[in-house]
């Protein structure tokens, strides 16, 4: 059942390495899911600080997108095949403001095929305010380790 492999996938997902600002961070825990599937509410993978940052990442079921392009708000609906919303969210911790004007890129490495996939991560604004996001997919059996660089 394609739903059990989905949640099996989230439930053994490790949240591997993450890249802030040029400072290198290592996390040797396993982040659990939880039992939630990604592909039908928003699950969070886990929530760093490094390089001055909190950084936040979810995963959830792909979405219309709103984002700036040619100078205007536009949307983007998910194109065929995409399951998954990747969201990062930065933060300045002492003031609670979400860092805007970065550049964000998201790196997930399957353990078992090595399959990796890649997405630079465009700002948008949605239901959690500003945040940086993409849609795609997280296919096969198996964890993985997730990279983020802001």
């Amino acid at each position: 059942d394609m739903s059990n492999m989905r949640e099996r996938n989230f439930k053994r997902l490790w949240l591997g390495t993450l890249t802030f600002a040029s400072l290198f961070w290592v996390c040797a825990a396993a982040v659990s899911a939880e039992g939630k599937d990604p592909t039908k509410e928003t699950v969070l993978i886990g929530v760093k600080e490094s390089g001055g940052l909190i950084i936040r990442l979810e995963i959830e079921p792909a979405q219309a997108m709103f984002m700036v392009m040619q100078g205007t708000w536009m949307e983007m609906k998910p194109e065929a095949g995409e399951i998954h919303h990747f969201e990062v969210k930065p933060e300045d911790p002492a003031s609670k403001t979400r860092l805007s004007y970065a550049v964000v890129k998201f790196r997930a490495v399957n353990q078992n095929s090595r399959k990796i996939v890649e997405k630079e991560l465009h700002p948008m604004w949605g239901g959690s305010g500003l945040h940086y996001g993409a849609n795609g997919v997280l296919p096969g059996d198996g964890p993985y380790v997730a990279t983020v660089t802001v």
